[in-house]
């Protein structure tokens, strides 16, 4: 047989057992650890999860301490009255005012927010954040400094006693009383500004001396004091002082006699004996019993005018007049009738007290009082502090009494 054209078979080759167990082991080994590097890595990450290291820490912004402030700067009492609003406003127009010199850009925006919202928090909001972005600029803050210390001042008062809070309470009750004070004022002729002013005077000297006793009965209750520490009703008049005051009004010769007209302003039989405390003597009387009528003070304001009117023609008899010297018609409230001397140059005065760390002459204050301008919508200056008792008059007219009046007795 011919074999030399048959192809020859060769055995395949066989790799060594040692080299296939080796490699083997190396796949088994790189499998083995690629899970394990994968189950390490999602375990890393779930820990970095759980522990938020996976989080953008970033750095606590410089401003965050203003970004507090003024998150807290409006809050829902920011505008609770006309007289805040106005403030702010003025303070928001100012500011805009002192940005347009720098960024008239921002500032038109500004404006433009104000105008089309009314809201005057959204223009203070946005000055806010362009005024911490010139936080640094020492010509801008220096002027912004300027502007709020003015809008500051601007909300106060010069008179030091009408920046405190009992004041505020104070007007509100007065308010209450205007009705009586007005009334009193029409019949007897007597400025209501006047009446108002001793009233002041009086009730002023609480907001030290009896602070404790103005916070009970003023500003919870809406009641002013009855001063009995000085004297009876919510003007302070002395249990003598009342009594005189009475006599005056039917003593023609008495040189504080104010004429025929004022005996109808008084009615004699008034009397509230429900006030009556036998162990006050004074409070038999039933001039004090008027004056102490809690809750209506017609007659403390009704015999303040008297006191008032009194004095006036006690000088004008001399060729004088107190129609416009608040202060000495304040002084005289405050001493009583035996300092009442007319003369050409009179001292102002009267007993000294501090409100504050303010002090002042009972005189003095009054005198403030009357020009300052407080309450004015309700007590206005008059070109008349006196109406003359002719006028009067004519023009008041009383019922009929069906009896004569007896003059009150003194004691």
């Amino acid at each position: 047989m011919d074999t030399t054209d048959s192809p020859v078979l060769t055995p395949p080759v066989q790799l060594p057992k040692k080299r296939k167990r080796r490699w083997l082991r190396i796949s088994y080994s790189v499998l083995i650890h690629g899970l394990a590097t994968i189950a390490l890595g999602l375990i890393g990450v779930a820990v970095a999860v759980k522990m938020k290291w996976t989080n953008d820490g970033g750095n606590v912004d410089l401003n965050s301490r203003y970004f507090s402030q003024m998150a807290g700067k409006y809050n829902q009492g920011f505008q609770t009255d006309s007289l805040t609003f106005a403030k702010q406003e003025r303070l928001m127009y100012q500011n805009v005012g002192l940005l347009a010199k720098y960024y008239p850009h921002n500032a038109k925006i500004i404006l433009d927010a104000f105008q089309r919202t009314g809201d005057v928090t959204i223009a203070l909001r946005m000055l806010d954040a362009a005024n911490l972005r010139m936080k640094n600029h020492k010509g801008y803050q220096k002027e912004l400094q300027r502007i709020e210390k003015q809008a500051d001042e601007a909300s106060l008062s010069v008179y030091p006693w009408a920046n405190y809070r009992e004041w505020k309470e104070f007007c509100s009750v007065v308010r209450a009383d205007s009705a009586a004070i007005d009334s009193v004022s029409r019949i007897t002729g007597v400025e209501s500004r006047l009446i108002v002013m001793c009233l002041v005077g009086e009730q002023i000297r609480m907001f030290n001396s009896s602070r404790e006793q103005f916070k009970k009965y003023v500003v919870p209750y809406n009641r002013l004091i009855l001063t009995t520490n000085r004297g009876y009703g919510v003007t302070g008049i002395l249990q003598n002082t009342a009594l005189k005051i009475e006599r005056n009004l039917y003593e023609k010769g008495s040189p504080f006699y104010p004429g025929d007209y004022y005996q109808n302003c008084l009615n004699v039989k008034d009397s509230f004996p429900e006030l009556v405390n036998d162990t006050i003597e004074a409070h038999k009387h039933l001039t004090i019993q008027r004056l102490m009528k809690g809750g209506d003070h017609f007659y403390s304001y009704l015999y303040t005018a008297f006191f008032l009117r009194q004095f006036q023609a006690h000088w004008e008899r001399e060729g004088f007049t107190l129609a416009y010297r608040p202060e000495i018609l304040g002084t005289l409230y405050n001493l009583g009738f035996q300092k009442s001397k007319p003369k050409k140059n009179p001292s102002v005065g009267g007993s000294t007290f501090k409100v504050g760390d303010k002090e002042y002459t009972f005189g003095g204050l009054c005198y403030e009082f009357y020009y300052s301008g407080e309450l004015m919508d309700l007590f206005p200056l008059t070109s008349k502090p006196f109406i003359p008792t002719r006028e009067l008059e004519r023009t008041i007219v009383f019922p009929e009494k069906e009896e004569e009046i007896i003059p009150p007795v003194a004691g």
